[in-house]
């Protein structure tokens, strides 16, 4: 599947659907990211707390 070829509702449905693996989610949140002009980057941080940002940004870009 090409990921550029979706659109943003497109791609948060993918993210959704495929959250359980890594591969397809990075990919296609890697994708998202790459389309906003102005992205916010985090500090590392821990696997669960990583997990929680992600989600938290999803929330925000359903809303």
């Amino acid at each position: 599947m090409n990921l550029s070829e979706l659109n943003e509702t497109q791609l948060k449905q993918y993210l959704s659907e495929h959250r359980n693996d890594d591969d397809k989610f990075s990919s296609a949140l890697r994708e998202l990211m790459s389309r906003d002009p102005n992205p916010t980057w985090y500090p590392p941080t821990g696997w669960e707390e990583t997990g929680r940002i992600i989600q938290q940004k999803i929330k925000e870009m359903e809303e």
